[in-house]
């Protein structure tokens, strides 16, 4: 069986990182979601069958998106293993989201080989996808 790759169709990219709407109230670089499946629902729905490949073929900016998004997933798991109650959770993701990271293209970053480096406006949208997928994460947790 193969990785899942991103469905969805970049209009621009951002240093090999496509620039793709997201469903969220939070502003940013991204253009708004039309109310369909943005690339947070698509990392939530393919995290279990992607996150057991070792080798993943990157077709597009798109992709690399769905991987940036995939390990933030893995990130907002973790720190919400710890913890007991849904205000906790929040407050937890709200922080995840906020902290100074390393992003793609940045030393630290796990997966530095698939991304060009950064600029000012990725580390925008990166904050963006990071703020929405946090509040959905603990909009779903428990």
């Amino acid at each position: 069986m193969p990785a899942y790759h991103s469905s969805i169709i970049a209009v621009s990219s951002l240093a090999n990182m496509a620039l793709l709407p997201l469903e969220t109230k939070y502003k940013g670089p991204a253009p708004p979601g039309a109310g369909l499946v943005d690339v947070i629902d698509e990392a939530i729905s393919y995290f279990k069958a992607n996150v057991f490949f070792r080798n993943y073929e990157v077709k597009s900016d798109s992709d690399r998106t769905l991987i940036y998004v995939t390990l933030y997933i893995s990130e907002c798991l973790k720190k919400l293993q710890k913890i007991a109650s849904k205000e906790e959770a929040k407050k937890e993701m709200y922080t995840l989201a906020l902290r100074n990271f390393p992003i793609p293209g940045e030393p630290g970053f796990p997966l530095n080989e698939v991304f060009h480096a950064p600029s000012n406006r990725r580390r925008r949208f990166i904050a963006s996808i990071s703020t929405a997928d946090s509040t959905g994460m603990w909009n779903a947790y428990r």
